[in-house]
């Protein structure tokens, strides 16, 4: 039997609170379908570089693993990586998640550069959380453009209840 993941659970419920919210608004006209965003920066395989990177740059990541750390069960962590994500609101525009992770990042752009080009892989995860079952959402090319220049990839994870 497969496994929910925390975050999955955690997205989920946030959904049905929302949910709750809207259908229990007498004045709820229709049933738009919701979304929620998220974006973050992930540095893969630089462990060894963990606390240098907030003692350089003052920037503590929302959260970090090293490799062989126990995940679930009996999985462990197949290599290390460095996470962070914004702590914008999920109502907010996925352009302002991307925003914020460049306002956070390009004061050390150079010093992101150095360690991206050691790790394993780099990228720029955009989220979306949607009743959608064709969820679409647009980044405008500059937001993408300046966090693009730090040699990062991007990955998208869609998550549709």
């Amino acid at each position: 039997m497969a496994r929910t993941s925390t975050s999955v659970r955690r997205r989920l419920e946030r959904g049905r609170r929302r949910q709750e919210k809207i259908l229990g608004n007498p004045s709820y006209q229709g049933r738009p379908c919701f979304y929620s965003f998220d974006a973050s920066l992930r540095i893969a395989g630089v462990g060894l570089h963990h606390d240098a990177i907030s003692l350089k740059t003052g920037i503590l990541p929302t959260r970090t693993t090293r490799k062989g750390e126990r995940r679930t069960g009996e999985k462990r962590w197949s290599e290390d990586v460095w996470l962070l994500a914004s702590p914008l609101r999920g109502d907010v525009s996925l352009d302002a998640h991307v925003q914020w992770l460049w306002d956070t990042v390009a004061p050390h752009q150079d010093y992101f550069r150095e360690v991206i080009s050691e790790s394993t892989s780099a990228d720029v995860v955009l989220g979306c959380f949607s009743e959608s079952p064709y969820p679409y959402f647009t980044v405008k090319s500059e937001s993408l453009r300046r966090l693009m220049n730090l040699g990062v990839g991007v990955s998208f994870n869609f998550t549709c209840v």
